[in-house]
């Protein structure tokens, strides 16, 4: 699976395109899309507090998916702050997060994010 930005975000970002990809893609249930073109981009993506970058290519779409929603509030909350992990699209959340999915990591590049721990 590739990675996506969405459009509006690597425009507002002034990432410039790389390339034009043409891709038909396969989707759950069978269906085959019709052959699409992609701009191709190169973004650097970080953690929060900017320890970890990294520079990965993303093709652009208009919109990758509908709102999602956000993270309830919970006792996984202390749970996740207790292992250093950061959230920032949580339902009561004082940053306004968008709803809509921005960046979709695909598993062309998730490898490289996964830290190997795993808590249980």
């Amino acid at each position: 699976m590739k990675s996506y930005i969405s459009s509006d975000i690597a425009q507002s970002m002034n990432y410039e395109p790389i390339s034009e990809v043409n891709l038909k893609q396969s989707l759950f249930g069978a269906i085959e899309t019709d052959e699409v073109s992609y701009k191709n981009y190169v973004i650097e993506l970080s953690n929060v507090d900017n320890s970890y970058k990294c520079k990965l290519e993303v093709l652009g779409q208009n919109r990758i998916c509908s709102e999602i929603k956000q993270i309830p509030s919970g006792p996984w909350l202390k749970e996740f702050k207790m292992h250093g992990i950061k959230l920032t699209d949580l339902e009561n959340s004082t940053l306004k997060v968008d709803k809509e999915i921005k960046l979709l990591i695909g598993a062309d590049v998730a490898g490289k994010l996964f830290t190997g721990k795993i808590y249980l």
